[in-house]
């Protein structure tokens, strides 16, 4: 079952990379003669750049299936809990912490929002590797989904 998640900072931060790229773009184009195959394989590169951090986000909603709650930033950014490993999930109505793709490898808590509410808090039983975060070892994830209510009575299913 898929779960949506705020897209509003992917879509802003979509337009930030376009105008960076085109602006770099540009720029490379008033590049000496022979420039074509460098600006070329620039704009290949920024092209891979704006799939990846640009538009998965837009693509990757958090699902439950086979047991798993996969959570999912884009297709850079993610984590996949098995259901067993959930300790304690709750509800949060305001999200206290900064937006984005965050790792407080001390406190062991991992961060993919994209809004301010509708958090979701899922502590774990034990730590789990996070292969996007360096695969640094995770005890709390907080995201967001656009309903909070029905992911929680899913994860309860699930269980």
């Amino acid at each position: 079952m898929d779960f949506d998640h705020n897209r509003r900072p992917a879509l802003i931060n979509l337009m930030i990379w376009v105008m960076a790229a085109v602006w770099l773009l540009v720029l490379l184009s008033f590049l000496p003669k022979e420039r074509s195959l460098f600006v070329l394989s620039i704009g290949g590169v920024l092209a891979v750049t704006l799939l990846v951090i640009g538009v998965s986000p837009l693509l990757t909603p958090h699902k439950i299936a086979d047991g798993k709650i996969i959570i999912r930033q884009g297709w850079h950014s993610w984590m996949v809990v098995p259901v067993g490993q959930v300790g304690r999930i709750q509800r949060m109505e305001k999200i206290d912490v900064k937006e984005g793709i965050l790792l407080d490898a001390f406190n062991k808590t991992l961060v993919l929002t994209g809004s301010k509410t509708n958090g979701i808090r899922l502590e774990l039983k034990e730590e789990v590797r996070v292969p996007s975060a360096f695969w640094k070892r995770v005890k709390v994830v907080i995201f967001d989904v656009d309903d909070p209510d029905r992911f929680i009575a899913e994860v309860g299913n699930a269980l």
